[in-house]
């Protein structure tokens, strides 16, 4: 009780600080109580929420509330994944957060649109948000409306979640229209609803580039290629507090295709793989970290071993974090990249875990294999990302490691684009094609509706 009666005291405290009235929560319950409540209270209600009171609406808008839902176990997982998805124009159901104000002083506030799946149709392909919630086992999708106009995903955007603020960034990509890469950055706020909001541009127009979050607001790009399709070397980082980019110093080589790779309680930031201009399809076996407290790129060389096989998409990075109590100071996290191959070549080794060893030297060692599981046949792409904790879920079986769930999703998605003559039994229908999982300590399949089956280019979790 002593953390749930920290965060309703942070709660009052913030309140009192912006002249707010002190009232109850809920009328003849101590606020501790109340909070324990409203806590329980799904996502898809807080909009609602916040039209009860002003008490209300300045604890749904607070991020401390959030917090507290994850403290408390409360806290949803979602899957925000950037695919092509059937268009449908009529039956679109339009809901739209009352409080639309600005993000930042230069982000201009978008409405919200949701497609439900039964609506859709394969008439028009065109890209949206597709969200997952792994909590409520839910599917639905999100488009953007500014003003009244409709303002497309671009495709092969990057999709980057900031946990702490509870915010999604939607980063690059090409313009769906002249298929150009552009900068634009877009910011889908999930704290007290949903609300979609433009941020500060990348400096550079970009596309197929590396990614990746360092602490709790730092945005980190680099490599990918221009509008010339010229392999790329400059980096960027991103201050979400600020809504600013900083240009970081250009990495040692071009990297077209590459991937981001960042660890919760790590400061450093990866970018592995990937391929000159002049080297189209041979993916380098090195990577480039940058470290920002030295300011400078240094490269690890055997990092990917597969020349024919990009890194993107196929890989995750998982976080361990040690709770024992060993008296040093030290962090014994263990920063672990899992990666899955589809191809036929790599049948006999289609799954591992590489674990990063920085105690003298930065350097990879294999730890473990993993298995994909029985209804991928290795011949689709595959889409991984790091779900979050999970109940009584571990990933190594000793009590001092937290557990963590992996998202998987094939071409096959629910039965869409690459679908196999095969199906696999979900436990609530038979879904044909490959399809989607949750692992933990074994491959569970996801029901994943039609609407939903397009491959998905980017994703990323988070917990609201």
């Amino acid at each position: 009780m002593g953390q749930t009666e920290s965060s309703t005291e942070n709660f009052q405290k913030q309140q009192q600080q912006q002249q707010h009235p002190q009232k109850q929560l809920i009328p003849g319950l101590p606020d501790e109580i109340a909070m324990e409540c409203l806590v329980r209270v799904p996502h898809q209600f807080h909009p609602t929420m916040k039209l009860v009171c002003q008490s209300w609406r300045f604890l749904i808008m607070n991020p401390s509330f959030y917090q507290e839902r994850r403290r408390s176990g409360m806290a949803e997982h979602i899957v925000c994944l950037v695919q092509p998805v059937p268009c449908s124009p009529p039956s679109i159901t339009e809901s739209s957060d009352s409080d639309m104000t600005e993000l930042s002083n230069r982000n201009t506030t978008i409405n919200e649109e949701e497609v439900d799946a039964k609506s859709s149709t394969a008439r028009l392909i065109q890209y949206g948000l597709s969200i997952y919630n792994a909590t409520h086992q839910t599917w639905h999708r999100m488009m953007m409306r500014p003003g009244g106009g409709h303002v497309r995903i671009p495709m092969f955007c990057q999709c980057v979640a900031l946990p702490a603020p509870g915010k999604l960034l939607l980063l690059g990509g090409w313009d769906p229209d002249t298929l150009e890469p552009v900068p634009d950055v877009y910011v889908l706020d999930l704290i007290g609803g949903v609300r979609w909001g433009r941020a500060a541009p990348m400096s550079v127009a970009r596309s197929f580039f590396a990614c990746g979050v360092v602490g709790q607001s730092m945005v980190y790009v680099a490599g990918g290629h221009d509008n010339q399709k010229n392999a790329m070397r400059s980096a960027e980082v991103y201050d979400a507090d600020a809504d600013e980019w900083r240009t970081l110093p250009p990495m040692a080589d071009e990297r077209d295709e590459c991937q981001g790779l960042s660890w919760e309680g790590d400061y450093r930031f990866w970018v592995v793989s990937g391929y000159s201009t002049d080297s189209q399809g041979r993916f380098r076996s090195d990577a480039e970290c940058f470290d920002p407290v030295t300011g400078s790129w240094s490269r690890i060389e055997g990092v990917w071993p597969y020349p024919s096989v990009s890194p993107r998409g196929l890989t995750t990075t998982v976080t361990i974090a040690d709770k024992s109590d060993n008296g040093s100071h030290h962090n014994q996290n263990q920063y672990q990249w899992w990666w899955f191959l589809g191809s036929p070549q790599q049948h006999q080794d289609n799954g591992g875990v590489k674990e990063l060893d920085n105690s003298k030297n930065i350097i990879w060692k294999a730890v473990d294999h993993v298995q994909l599981p029985g209804g991928i046949n290795g011949t689709t792409s595959l889409c991984v990302n790091t779900l979050g904790l999970g109940p009584d879920q571990y990933f190594a079986n000793t009590h001092n490691q937290q557990p963590q769930r992996v998202f998987l999703m094939s071409s096959g998605g629910g039965g869409g684009r690459g679908t196999s003559s095969s199906s696999v039994t979900c436990g609530e229908c038979e879904c044909a094609g490959e399809g989607t999982y949750i692992f933990s300590t074994k491959w569970n399949h996801v029901h994943t509706p039609p609407a939903f089956s397009g491959f998905p280019y980017s994703a990323s979790c988070l917990m609201v």
